[in-house]
């Protein structure tokens, strides 16, 4: 009797320890799906989650996107000037400026003010140990299009490249620091 009561222990004690391991294992992730979505909904309009990942030092998110324009609820820059003031302002921004990739406009960013274009570029950076190896290159070959657009939230130090070619938005945000 002893050794079935030790191990009928043993196995609650286990099954109790999975699960709360479950439990804190999702509470490590950085973001939560329901929550990126919401965000980034209000940026461009979404279809269907093809991609997310987070985990307690990143977050990647690849969504389908069902329309071509941005939402009027963010602002809108034409330059890199006008969207560094949004940057510093604390308001969301996509940079929709003809003929620079998501990129350059990183690059010119980093040359105006180095510290900004490197918050921008980690946001960037950040999401990429959250990818697949798939979704990597698509990200690449989004971030080199000069059609593609970067969106930029300060608030929470999140990056998202609306590749309007293929219909669809790629999110990434690193763990602040």
């Amino acid at each position: 009797m002893p050794h079935t009561r030790s191990r009928r222990r043993l196995r609650t004690t286990v099954l109790g320890l999975a699960t709360a391991a479950g439990v804190l294992l999702s509470a490590c992730s950085l973001d939560q799906e329901e929550e990126v979505r919401s965000n980034v909904q209000s940026w461009v309009k979404l279809g269907e989650t093809f991609y997310f990942f987070s985990r307690v030092n990143c977050t990647a998110a690849l969504f389908d996107v069902k329309a071509n324009r941005i939402s009027s609820l963010i602002r809108k820059a034409g330059s890199i000037e006008a969207g560094m003031r949004a940057i510093v302002e604390g308001e969301t921004v996509a940079f929709q400026i003809d003929a620079l990739s998501p990129t350059q406009v990183t690059e010119q960013i980093m040359t105006l003010d180095l510290p900004l274009g490197l918050g921008v570029l980690s946001s960037g950076t950040g999401g990429k140990d959250c990818m697949a190896e798939e979704m990597e290159v698509a990200y690449f070959n989004a971030l080199l299009d000069p059609t593609s657009v970067l969106i930029y939230a300060p608030q929470d130090r999140s990056m998202a490249v609306f590749d309007r070619r293929n219909r669809r938005l790629f999110f990434s945000r690193g763990r602040p620091s």
